[in-house]
């Protein structure tokens, strides 16, 4: 398997699909925004099977982490599976660039609508503007 970038908005099961592709690898590892967030933080999923909302402040140290993973990977030889929820094709270029020669890009995309029905509030319908900001994040930048 090639080191591959998994790019999508937020809320479109792009963990998933890294969970499938590391478990098809011989020995690869995860670069996951969200999963190395709760790895710093040990938050679960609430009831409603959604997480807690972010603290901002701990953003930099997660990018910071996930970089490392890259580094440290790469050095070792080891395949990397990266996630990627920023639709900005600089990002996603610069991103399979780190992932270096022979990196490829999925994209997961199953639509706006779909997107903002899962990061929605199960009961009001609402969605946070955090969860605003990541679906922007995607759509507004392509």
């Amino acid at each position: 398997m090639p080191n591959t970038l998994i790019s999508g908005p937020a809320g479109a099961n792009k963990t998933a699909l890294a969970r499938e592709l590391l478990n098809a690898a011989p020995l690869a590892v995860a670069a996951d925004f969200q999963s190395i967030y709760r790895a710093l933080t040990l938050v679960v999923r609430g009831p409603d099977g959604r997480f807690p909302l972010r603290d901002e402040r701990l953003l930099p140290l997660v990018e910071y982490t996930r970089r490392a993973i890259i580094t440290g990977a790469r050095n070792a030889d080891i395949e990397i599976v990266l996630t990627n929820s920023d639709g900005a094709l600089s990002r996603r270029q610069f991103l399979l660039q780190q992932l270096g020669d022979g990196a490829v890009e999925r994209v997961v995309d199953p639509g706006e609508q779909v997107v903002r029905a899962r990061l929605a509030d199960p009961v009001t319908g609402v969605l946070s503007d955090q969860c605003q900001s990541a679906i922007s994040r995607w759509y507004s930048r392509l």
